[in-house]
C-alpha cells in the first residue's frame, strides 16, 4: 500500500500531552541508536516549538522536528537564528514535502516581522539525509562542498555552536563538528544506508570527509541562509513536480473501451 499523506502542524513544547511525548519519543527511539528518554525529554525543553507530522489517514505520528527561534549576536551584528533539534520522518513518508513547507512558512512569518535581520538555518547533523536537506533547500549553505567557507559564516557557526554546545562544540575537527564523549544519538543503519549511488555524490563525499566520524554520532554544524533565493528555488521545485504530476496524468493511456464514441 502506497504511503498516505503527512500532515503538519506546529504546537508549542508547553502544549505537548504524554499521549503526543510518548509518540514522539516512540518515533525517535525507533529510528536512533544510543538514545535516551531523559535526554530527549531535556533537549525538547529547550525548544520553543514541535512540527509534528502525522499520516491523515490513520493520525499516527509519523515525524516531527524540535525548534528555537531566537536572536543572536555575532562580532557585533544582530543575526535571526532557526535552530532545528531533533529531528526525524518515517521513510514511509520520505520525499514529501509538508514538514518543509510548514517550516518555511514559520520562517517566513518571522522574516516579515524581522525584514532587515539577517536570518540563518542552524543545524547539526550526522546523517546524510539531513545534510542533504540543508542542501538542497538553501542555495547558500555552509560548509559548502564546491566553495570555500567565508570568515563571516565561520565565525556566525563557531559563535553559536559555542554558545549552544561548549566544550563539545571542535571547530577544529573536520569542518567544525559537535562531539561528546560517550555513546551518542545516531540514525540507525538500517534506515538510511549509505549505497553506491549517494557515495558517488560529490556532496556526501564532502560530508563523510568534513565528518569522518558521523557512524559514531558526531555532528557537523551547519547553517543556511534564508532568503528570497531559498524561497525561490524551493517554489520553484514544487512547481516542477507539479509539472511532472500533471505531464502524467495527461500521458497516461487510458484504458480501451472508457470515454471514446463512435
Amino acid at each position: 500500500m502506497s504511503a498516505g499523506k503527512l500532515n503538519v502542524v506546529c504546537i508549542p513544547v508547553c502544549e505537548l500531552d504524554a499521549r503526543l511525548m510518548d509518540a514522539l519519543w516512540e518515533l525517535y527511539a525507533q529510528h536512533y541508536d544510543n538514545v535516551r528518554r531523559d535526554v530527549f525529554e531535556a533537549d525538547l525543553a529547550n525548544k520553543q516549538s514541535v512540527f509534528v507530522g502525522v499520516d491523515a489517514r490513520s493520525g499516527a505520528v509519523k515525524g516531527f522536528s524540535t525548534a528555537v527561534i531566537y536572536q543572536h549576536r555575532c562580532a557585533g551584528r544582530r543575526i535571526g537564528i532557526y535552530f532545528s533539534g531533533d529531528t526525524i520522518v518515517h521513510p514511509e513518508f520520505w520525499g514529501q514535502k509538508a514538514l518543509h513547507k510548514a517550516v518555511l512558512r514559520a520562517l517566513l512569518r518571522w522574516k516579515l516581522r524581522h525584514p532587515f535581520t539577517p536570518l540563518y538555518w542552524f543545524l547539526i547533523c550526522s546523517g546524510y539525509r539531513t545534510y542533504l536537506t540543508m542542501v538542497r533547500t538553501f542555495p547558500e549553505h555552509w560548509p559548502h562542498h564546491a566553495r570555500p567557507l567565508p570568515e563571516w559564516e565561520r565565525s556566525v557557526i563557531d559563535s553559536i555552536a559555542r554558545e549552544r554546545f561548549g566544550d563539545a562544540w571542535h571547530p577544529e575537527r573536520g569542518g567544525g563538528v559537535v562531539s561528546t564523549d560517550g555513546p551518542q544519538a545516531v540514525v540507525k543503519q538500517r534506515v538510511a544506508p549509505l549505497t553506491p549511488e549517494l557515495l558517488a555524490m560529490p556532496e556526501i563525499r564532502f560530508f563523510l570527509r568534513v565528518n569522518p566520524d558521523c557512524e559514531r554520532g558526531d555532528e557537523l554544524a551547519m547553517i543556511g541562509c534564508v532568503n528570497a533565493n531559498a524561497y525561490a528555488r524551493f517554489v520553484l521545485k514544487l512547481a516542477g513536480r507539479w509539472v511532472q504530476r500533471l505531464v502524467g496524468r495527461l500521458v497516461m493511456p487510458r484504458p480501451m473501451g472508457l470515454g471514446s464514441h463512435s
